[in-house]
């Protein structure tokens, strides 16, 4: 990436070039890398961060105003929109819904662009200065900045981001978003939503994505290994609610003694020397789990418990002290699900049941990042002995894989597991996917195989040879079924009368509907079975497979 010079364009973002360093651009201070990114002093640009800028500068050309870029947790979202926020025309504005996230998100601008950034939050109102003047760049909580939409010009902001954005669709976040007139920008780890309300009501259009596997393997997250502990908490009568398992029947099961150490031992017992954090069901089951960890150590500092009640005071020496490593685990209830950044983190203990594909891969991300001396993530699940709703499991982070892939990795990373060794992800669905594309390789190898006539349905068996002396298969029978597309030397074994019954047979399936002989024997040579496939349906296909080639 270059930022050569300011030649703006009318979506408010300096155009970059994608050729190789220019002499201006060297001249500011931008030096190449070596992996495809570049630097300015100690700020780095990486390959897949610049090629994100161009996507959401060129979707704001092409007329799309609200964008979506999609990066894993640990990918530096926040140098994303920290250059967006330094390249833009005007006024910038960054949302986000929690007081750490916003003091968080305007350190790293601020560090970025080496200029001061205003804050909106609270008793914050930094907007506006005395002398009227206003800042370039903006973080504001979105509950403030809610309350203040009446003192806020239209106008007021060139581009608006939304950092976490898979919250935008929540009625605070479409509040603010219409407000302003400016472009939209959208940046999230888990576009999916568990209450399934889609991002596309707010954007209009995905910019960029990069996904976790090409994180992985480009060597930006490190990779991630799994390992199932069977417990018998008994979740088969727990209710479901807003869309995970109900919080309090959930707490009242696994605060019991018998469950606490279930998931107490084999964190101590698997962490070594990892720095660790522990997602626990509810308020009540995180400090439950602290204390227990604390006994079975013999330390009651090794592990501790923070929740919401603790300000932000109260719990800024707390995680110092975790970042130290004086503390050894930290237990939470969703309290660090997002914006909380220790790179040393190398185990995450996932100890509650989760429905949601996204807040359980928010909860990784907080050990997916590189960090010296970290080899690799060992991500925790405690798999219940029963439970009647499909939980979330380590490998359901990779999503787009098929079903039957997932389904498959998952029971690799217990047979490991059961073993008493982890697995890596990567390991696991890539073995997955060898079995299922052999399992498929040979469905599809058995149905090429098939009697032609097996493939409308039609069991040849039926039919008893030709008696001697009976009576051949006419010429006129023989062209029918030729023309019908199927083979005549096995018809011209029957007999004339058994041959007309086939035929009778074949006049059926055309009056209901189904696929004719020849369409029949064209999908199986894709290696699809079409016994029962209807004439229009094998139609649309074959034409489909034959635009494919």
């Amino acid at each position: 990436m270059v930022i050569d010079g300011l030649r703006w364009c009318n979506c408010g973002l300096a155009s970059p070039t994608p050729r190789g360093l220019s002499k201006r651009a060297k001249k500011r201070g931008w030096i190449a890398t070596g992996r495809g990114g570049y630097r300015l002093g100690n700020m780095q640009m990486r390959p897949y961060q610049a090629s994100a800028l161009e996507a959401v500068r060129a979707s704001y050309k092409e007329k799309h105003r609200r964008v979506l870029v999609v990066m894993p947790t640990g990918t530096g979202k926040t140098v994303l929109f920290a250059e967006i926020a330094r390249l833009a025309r005007g006024p910038v504005l960054v949302l986000a819904h929690r007081q750490e996230l916003v003091e968080q998100a305007r350190d790293k601008i601020s560090h970025w662009c080496n200029d001061v950034v205003a804050v909106e939050m609270g008793s914050r109102r930094e907007f506006t200065r005395p002398d009227g003047t206003r800042p370039k760049i903006t973080v504001a909580s979105i509950q403030t900045l809610r309350r203040r939409l009446a003192h806020m010009p239209r106008d007021a902001f060139r581009i608006v981001v939304v950092d976490e954005a898979h919250h935008a669709t929540a009625d605070s976040y479409r509040a603010v978003i219409d407000h302003f007139e400016g472009y939209l920008l959208g940046v999230t780890a888990t576009p999916d939503r568990s209450d399934k309300q889609p991002l596309a009501e707010v954007f209009s259009k995905v910019a960029f994505e990069y996904d976790m596997r090409a994180a992985i393997e480009d060597g930006w997250l490190c990779p991630i290994q799994s390992f199932l502990v069977q417990t018998k908490a008994d979740f088969s009568k727990v209710r479901k609610l807003a869309g995970e398992l109900c919080s309090s029947e959930v707490e009242a099961i696994l605060t019991r003694d018998l469950h606490l150490a279930e998931v107490a031992q084999p964190i101590l017992r698997e962490r070594g020397e990892r720095p660790t954090i522990c997602f626990a069901a509810s308020v009540a089951h995180s400090k439950a789990l602290a204390r227990v960890m604390g006994e079975i150590a013999g330390d009651r500092s090794f592990a501790v418990s923070l929740d919401g009640s603790a300000s932000l005071e109260e719990r800024a020496p707390v995680l110092e002290r975790f970042r130290r490593g004086d503390i050894k685990v930290l237990v939470n209830c969703a309290l660090f699900t997002e914006g909380f950044d220790v790179p040393r983190i190398a185990l995450v203990a996932i100890a509650r049941p989760v429905l949601s594909r996204s807040f359980y891969a928010q909860m990784v991300g907080r050990g997916t990042r590189i960090s010296p001396g970290k080899n690799d993530l060992l991500v925790l699940d405690f798999v219940p002995a029963n439970c009647r709703h499909s939980l979330v499991q380590a490998v359901d982070i990779f999503g787009k894989e098929k079903e039957e892939v997932l389904a498959r990795a998952r029971k690799l990373a217990a047979e490991a597991s059961a073993e008493g060794q982890a697995i890596a992800l990567e390991k696991a669905l890539e073995l997955a996917r060898q079995e299922q594309e052999a399992q498929e390789a040979d469905v599809v190898y058995q149905l090429k195989r098939r009697d032609p006539f097996a493939a409308v349905g039609i069991n040849l068996e039926a039919y008893r040879p030709r008696a001697n002396g009976a009576e051949r298969a006419t010429e006129k029978q023989l062209n029918y079924f030729k023309r019908a597309g199927l083979p005549v030397d096995t018809v011209a074994q029957l007999s004339s009368r058994q041959a007309e019954a086939l035929r009778e047979e074949l006049l059926e399936r055309k009056a209901v509907g189904l696929c004719t002989p020849r369409q029949a024997g064209q999908l199986v040579a894709q290696g699809i079975d079409p016994t029962e496939m209807y004439y229009d349906e094998a139609r649309v296909l074959l034409k489909e497979l034959k635009n494919r080639r």
